[in-house]
This record gives structure tokens, C-alpha cells and sequence, in this order.
């Protein structure tokens, strides 16, 4: 048995499986998912926290809103979701990448094929970071129509740029 080469799989397994994609963080750090609560940090204003059933709480007070209000509150944090899930996908698409590369190369694989893997796994990168862009721009858009129909969520306006969307489309 070679057991350096089982020891150093079974490292890369724990590694794998320490990483912790239990939160997302986005809009350099304004925008936080955890526990299923998405938190807006805005300057010179409270936190805001947006609830999966599109409840929003600024600072200590929740907030009364309007059932298009409400739908568009669950759009956002739906939006912020998708984007943690998809970041979640690449990661796992990412570890298997490397995982893939590892035993390729303990196998004896040839180059040609160690590259034939890895840019099958560089266009499933490609396509969800794509995806990832578009659900960016969502988070946008619905962020746009909050600040234009629900006063209390203005200072919130800014916090997803459209720079950050396009920066995300040009990477």
C-alpha cells in the first residue's frame, strides 16, 4: 500500500470538508447571509436584516411594509441566496478540480490529459461564475426597486454597485 499517497488524500478530504460555506459574504462585506438572515451594513445607518419570508428589521425595529414591498424584500433575499449557493457550487466544483488533479497526478496521468481535466473543470468555473454575475445584477435591480418604493431601505440604496456588477462581468 502506498500510504503517502493515502495520507495525502485523506488530508485534502478533511481540508475539503472543514471549509465553511455556512455564510456568504459579498459588496465588500455590506451584504451578509448567515443563519438564514441576510444583514445590510450601510454607513451612518443600523444594520438592516432582510428574513427569508421578506420581514425586514432595521436596527431594533421591524419595519411595516406593502405586500409588493413584501414580495420584492423575499426577491432580495432570494437573490442574495442564489448567489451563496452558487458560490457554495463553484467551491465544490473547485475541490473536485483539485481532487481530480491530485489523482491524475498520482496516477501517472499524462499531461495532455491532466489539462483535458482541468479545463473541463475551468468551463464549469466559467459558467457558474456567469451565473453568479447575473444573480449579482438581480441583487442590484431589486435592491434599486426597495430604495425607490420603501423610504426606510435608502441608505441600503448604494450598497450593490453597479461597478461591482460590471467588475464581476469583466472577471
Amino acid at each position: 500500500m502506498n500510504y503517502p499517497r493515502v495520507i495525502t488524500l485523506l488530508a485534502l478530504c478533511a481540508a475539503i470538508s472543514a471549509c465553511d460555506v455556512s455564510d456568504t459574504t459579498m459588496a465588500n462585506g455590506r451584504i451578509t447571509l448567515k443563519d438564514n438572515v441576510v444583514t445590510l451594513h450601510a454607513d451612518d445607518a443600523p444594520d438592516a436584516l432582510v428574513g427569508s419570508s421578506g420581514n425586514l428589521q432595521i436596527g431594533d425595529a421591524t419595519v411595516p411594509v406593502t405586500p409588493a414591498q413584501h414580495g420584492l424584500l423575499m426577491l432580495y433575499f432570494q437573490n442574495v441566496n442564489d448567489v451563496h449557493q452558487i458560490g457554495a457550487e463553484m467551491g465544490k466544483v473547485g475541490a473536485g478540480i483539485g481532487v481530480k488533479a491530485l489523482k491524475d497526478s498520482f496516477d501517472g496521468k499524462s499531461k495532455a490529459e491532466q489539462d483535458q481535466h482541468a479545463e473541463a473543470g475551468a468551463g464549469q468555473i466559467k459558467a457558474l461564475a456567469r451565473k453568479m454575475c447575473q444573480d449579482l445584477a438581480n441583487v442590484k435591480n431589486v435592491q434599486d426597486q426597495l430604495a425607490a418604493q420603501l423610504s426606510a431601505f435608502k441608505p441600503y440604496a448604494d450598497i450593490m454597485t453597479g461597478k461591482y456588477v460590471t467588475d464581476c462581468e469583466k472577471d
